[in-house]
C-alpha cells in the first residue's frame, strides 16, 4: 500500500504537536515543520543513508564534522553541518536503544548534533538558502535534548523489563532527559544523579 507524501506529513506534523504537548516543550511553528519535513524525508532510506562507491554506507558524525570544518565551499561546509545535525537528532530521537555498548553514546551524539545546528545558527557566512532556517537551528540547538524526547514519544514502543529500565536511568545520566526522568518516576524510581546507585520510592 503506497502511503502519499501529504498524508506522511500530516502524521508526522500532528504526532510532534502532541508529543510536544505531552512533552511540555515549546516550538516555533517553523521548527515544527523542519522536524516533519526532516521525518517524512528519513523515510526514504536514500535520504537517510548515502552512498559511497554504489554502496550504501552509514558514514560516522565525525566524517561530516570534517567535511564541514575542512571545505572551503561555504556551502558545503553548511550542508556538512545540516546533514550531521539532521542525522544526530533522527538517530537520537528514534534509534538511540541501538548506541547502547557502542564506541559512542547518545551523549556524543546529543553533543555533536547540539553543536553542528549552533554553528549554523551562529555563522555570519550561512549560504542563503539556510538563512531562513537560522532561528530554526539555534532553537533545534538550544533545545536539542528536548526535540530528542519529542521524537522518541513518537516510537515509544517500551516493555518495562530491567534491561530498558537501566537504559533509561544510563540515558537519564548522560542527557537529563526530561522525559527518561518521568519514564523512571513512573516506574517508582528516583533518578539521583550524584550516585551510583538507583533508590527506589
Amino acid at each position: 500500500m503506497l502511503v502519499k507524501q501529504e498524508s506522511l506529513q500530516t502524521y508526522f506534523h500532528e504526532n510532534i504537536q502532541n508529543a510536544l504537548h505531552n512533552q511540555n516543550v515549546e516550538a516555533q511553528d517553523h521548527t515544527v515543520s523542519y522536524l516533519t519535513n526532516l521525518l517524512t524525508s528519513f523515510t526514504r532510506s536514500e535520504n537517510f543513508i548515502d552512498c559511497e562507491q554504489g554502496r550504501a554506507v552509514h558514514r560516522p558524525l565525525a566524517v561530516y564534522y570534517s567535511e564541514a570544518i575542512h571545505s572551503t565551499n561555504e556551502h558545503a561546509r553548511d550542508q556538512a553541518l545540516r546533514r550531521l545535525g539532521d542525522i544526530a537528532l533522527f538517530i537520537c530521537g528514534l534509534f538511540s536503544d541501538s548506541l547502547n555498548k557502542k564506541a559512542v553514546d547518545v551523549d556524543y551524539y546529543v553533543a555533536m548534533g547540539g553543536t553542528a545546528y549552533g554553528c549554523l545558527s551562529q555563522s555570519n557566512y550561512i549560504h542563503n538558502k539556510l538563512l531562513p532556517l537560522k532561528d530554526v537551528f539555534c532553537e533545534l540547538s538550544n533545545k536539542f535534548i528536548d526535540f530528542v524526547d519529542v521524537l522518541s514519544e513518537l516510537n515509544e514502543n517500551q516493555n518495562k523489563s530491567n534491561e530498558n529500565i537501566l537504559r533509561v536511568y544510563e540515558l537519564w545520566l548522560k542527557t537529563n532527559s526530561k522525559k527518561a526522568k518521568k519514564l523512571l518516576v513512573d516506574q517508582g524510581i528516583l533518578p539521583i544523579s550524584n550516585e551510583a546507585s538507583i533508590k527506589i520510592q
